[in-house]
């Protein structure tokens, strides 16, 4: 698959924004670049998965397990996010997902920037929600108690909590060796054709 050339290309970003290159090394890096693009180019067009069956819920998850911006594995601006099991938790399923933020994701310094932290929450709930609610996010709001750190291993979690048939409300945390860093409230809303 796609994988192994994102993992490089996320591997040239980080080296592209932590090295001084020459003149030489940079010129270098265009000319083979290119003959990569055009090899690329030369290859068949692949439609998306909503081009072939909007409706297909398994092929839209497959293709943000692979592609999509937060979690795709053959995306080269994911992190990725990689979810794991989920928990059951007092009739609660809780989705849980796990990240290592780079120099690529820094805003201020260490730290990771928070719309990044914002778009994993979007990430992480839209996830939770997919199998009740399916539905759009309306409103989401995220709080920043402490700074979330970059090169650090970090668990997104993420739960419906509540759900009157049109409506829902997510919640989600992102916490970082056991210290709550970020919290998350989103709001959902069925589309009309799914509402009972």
């Amino acid at each position: 698959m796609n994988e192994p050339v994102a993992q490089r290309l996320r591997a040239i970003g980080a080296l592209l924004a932590t090295r001084d290159a020459s003149d030489a090394t940079r010129g270098e890096a265009v000319v083979r670049l290119d003959e990569v693009v055009v090899a690329l180019e030369r290859e068949p067009l692949r439609p998306r998965w909503y081009e072939i069956d909007a409706t297909d819920r398994n092929a839209s998850r497959t293709y943000h397990e692979v592609f999509g911006p937060l979690r795709g594995a053959a995306n080269v601006v994911a992190p990725p996010l990689t979810f794991g099991d989920t928990i059951e938790r007092e009739a609660t399923t809780i989705v849980v997902a796990r990240v290592r933020f780079g120099i690529l994701h820094e805003g201020p310094p260490r730290i990771v920037h928070g719309g990044v932290v914002a778009a994993c929450f979007d990430e992480v709930l839209a996830v939770a929600q997919r199998d009740t609610v399916n539905g759009f996010t309306t409103e989401l709001t995220v709080r920043y108690p402490r700074p979330v750190p970059t090169e650090t291993d970090l668990e997104f979690t993420g739960w419906i909590e509540s759900d009157d048939g049109h409506r829902a409300v997510g919640r989600g945390e992102c916490h970082a060796g056991g210290d709550l860093r970020a919290t998350a409230e989103a709001h959902f809303v069925r589309p009309r054709r799914e509402r009972g």
